[in-house]
């Protein structure tokens, strides 16, 4: 071996640059990386009774495996090439290419003493004795972050896999994650050429729970300090596809999973583990729950010293967790109302988080159908649940109308369609039916009545249940036509069934389709007052509102001029601060006068690119003019997630870094501790601003 041997990819070096890693220090480990094994390595493989495997299938993608045999039997190695005789059990399933020319990364580990050896290799021959392998590189690595086990590798080795694709949010993979202080990572470089550009297996060690599911349903781990040569990260610089081996040593069960990786560079990001000096995210493609992935029974001896300078991931805010689900239906309700019924992925085995009548779903979905959010520019709404929840409810509904300029509910009625995927946060809101009163009177207009029917079917099912209704249910309901009009046909069946169901239909623009007395009651705008002689008494009724913002402020009125007491009014209200505009431009007025003239805003990405050599971040002068801090950071061309830009969601809650944050109309959404709500905040003083943008 010369001195000027390389021995490092392109991948590698710029990995190792990034991080301050000397020339010096590089070409003093160059020297341990052998083209050949050393006697020890020889014989540490020689009596291994198990061997970790980076290996490419049919398609170039990498897959962490494993292969097991007694002591002595398993391997044969010489300084030059390694006989391994027993090919992965999962090899077949996972289509593994190991024949004559395909690379392969290998790891020895010895559990017993934490000693592991690499070697990286080329598959010479593949017969009835096994697959005879050329060594390309052979080194070691420390004994870091290995944990100490005892373990019986002969345990049920006759036992075959048994594998089946979930979630990586089933109750299967997050207990495999809850549980997981070791796994194994392959990767591969960019171009399979000359002996250092191959494929590379690694371990990795942490604390229980160090390999993290995030809220978006990826995966992150803290990079801690090692030997520096940074094999998977280099490689994951040039090509991003990766596959994880997540063994449960106890059980033999292991999660197998493939997908993307990235490196994230942010130290701010890193700080969050104690230890960490950058993060590794990996969004999963395909992720599998094997049975008897390992023949071992084994049992934890100690931790590894090293995890004494590591720390743990923060516990995350509940609640804010996103989740695939898969459009199984799709159904006209009107020409301009469409319902979609979500229910979760095949793998993923979790129920549904239930709802009360009136919340909303916060959805995200990619800017193309048929591509995953996490992959493409992402767009965020809020809709109402448009169905009453049950125990045996397997699905979401919500019901969209198509906007001429609505991005997402164009994309949603003209390219969507059944077995397309989206996000969601679990349903939220709090415009819900109150407790019982002696009459409950639900008005609605457009798309307002997404909510309203929810309630009513609620009512409904409390009624077929065997409870007592209300004395009462009144259902007004404007809409410009009937072909616009959703839910037309259960409403009448529901009001030639239930003798308390009062229905009052308004057609704005009937057309001659449309019959008065029959699919109707009255035309034109709809006037509370003059239904004053069929509503109820409105001093002791709870009234639910929705609809348009021009609707609602008219509907208020006219409510207050019949009596109705201001707190039983309940309104879902998507315009800025109330129903009632004198109170909205008082407050707003006197927020005006309070705000600061000036301030200095930093808006910090939390997931940067590998390419880039600085963070990335803007910084923006904020004055009153600009609005709220939303408004400002799409005014500097970023992109935060929002929907109902008011309060009320709480989609576009950021991480506030530093600084104060005041809200000139208070939201209805709470902000967790350290967030701010980015819609209706803005600067409280002239002290800067720091806040994290989601990744």
């Amino acid at each position: 071996m010369t001195a000027n041997r390389q021995v490092f990819h392109e991948g590698e070096r710029r990995v190792q640059q990034r991080a301050g890693v000397p020339d010096a220090y590089v070409q003093r480990v160059s020297a341990f990386v052998r083209a050949a094994m050393p006697d020890q390595h020889v014989e540490f493989f020689n009596t291994l009774p198990v061997l970790f495997m980076g290996a490419l299938d049919r398609q170039g993608w990498p897959w962490a495996a494993v292969t097991f045999g007694a002591p002595g039997q398993l391997c044969t190695a010489t300084p030059s090439e390694l006989l391994i005789r027993q090919v992965p059990p999962l090899a077949d399933a996972l289509e593994l290419s190991l024949e004559p020319g395909a690379r392969l990364g290998l790891l020895g580990l010895e559990m017993t003493s934490r000693r592991r050896n690499r070697l990286n290799g080329t598959v010479r021959s593949r017969d009835a004795k096994g697959i005879r392998v050329s060594v390309d590189q052979s080194f070691g690595n420390c004994p870091q972050y290995i944990q100490l086990r005892e373990v019986d590798w002969q345990a049920g080795q006759d036992a075959p896999p048994i594998a089946r694709q979930v979630s990586i949010a089933s109750r299967a993979s997050r207990a495999m994650l809850v549980q997981a202080d070791t796994f194994f990572i392959a990767t591969r470089a960019g171009e399979l050429g000359d002996s250092h550009h191959g494929v590379d297996i690694s371990h990795r060690g942490g604390k229980p729970g160090f390999l993290h599911l995030n809220a978006d349903g990826s995966l992150s781990f803290p990079d801690f300090r090692g030997n520096r040569f940074f094999n998977t990260l280099g490689n994951i610089e040039q090509d991003p596809r990766v596959s994880l081996f997540i063994p449960d040593f106890e059980t033999g069960q292991a999660l197998v999973l493939q997908g993307r990786g990235r490196i994230d560079w942010d130290p701010r990001r890193a700080s969050l583990v104690e230890g960490a000096e950058r993060i590794v995210d990996v969004v999963p493609e395909q992720v599998w729950y094997v049975e008897n992935a390992l023949p071992t029974r084994g049992r934890l001896i100690e931790r590894s010293p090293s995890l004494a300078q590591t720390g743990n991931w923060p516990k995350e805010a509940p609640g804010n967790a996103y989740r695939r689900l898969r459009i199984a239906d799709k159904v006209r309700e009107s020409d301009v109302i469409t319902s979609f019924y979500l229910e979760p992925l095949a793998t993923d085995d979790l129920p549904l988080v239930p709802y009360t009548a009136g919340q909303f779903l916060t959805v995200r979905l990619a800017s193309r159908a048929g591509h995953s959010p996490s992959g493409q520019a992402k767009l965020t709404r809020s809709y109402s649940l448009s169905a009453a929840w049950h125990e045996r409810a397997s699905r979401y509904r919500i019901s969209v109308k198509r906007e001429e300029y609505g991005t997402v509910s164009r994309l949603l009625h003209d390219e969507y369609t059944v077995g397309d995927v989206l996000e969601a946060l679990p349903p939220a809101g709090d415009f819900t039916l109150r407790e019982r009163s002696n009459a409950i009177v639900l008005v609605s207009s457009g798309v307002g009545i997404t909510p309203m029917i929810a309630m009513l079917e609620t009512i409904v099912q409390r009624a077929d249940a065997g409870e007592a209704p209300p004395d009462e249910v009144f259902f007004i309901h404007s809409a410009r036509t009937g072909r616009e009009q959703a839910f037309a046909e259960v409403l009448k069946a529901w009001a030639d069934r239930y003798p308390w169901l009062r229905l009052h239909i308004v057609y704005t623009r009937p057309t001659p389709e449309d019959v008065l007395g029959k699919t109707y009651h009255s035309r034109g705008r709809l006037t509370l007052a003059s239904l004053s002689a069929w509503l109820p008494d409105m001093t002791r009724s709870q009234v639910y509102l929705c609809g348009s913002e021009g609707f609602m402020r008219a509907q208020y009125a006219a409510l207050l001029a019949l009596g109705m007491p201001r707190e039983y009014l309940h309104h879902e209200f998507f315009g800025r601060g109330s129903l009632e505009s004198t109170e909205a431009q008082a407050l707003a007025a006197a927020a005006q006068q309070a705000l600061p003239s000036h301030a200095r805003v930093t808006f910090i990405s939390a997931s940067t690119r590998q390419d880039e050599s600085h963070l990335a971040q803007a910084v923006v002068e904020w004055t009153p003019t600009q609005g709220t801090l939303l408004d400002l950071a799409e005014q500097a061309g970023l992109a935060p997630l929002s929907s109902c830009r008011v309060g009320r969601c709480g989609s576009c809650a950021l991480r506030l870094v530093s600084g104060e944050v005041h809200y000139p109309v208070p939201p209805l959404a709470a902000a967790a501790e350290g967030e701010v709500l980015l819609c209706c905040a803005v600067p409280a003083a002239e002290a800067p601003l720091v806040i994290t943008l989601a990744g």
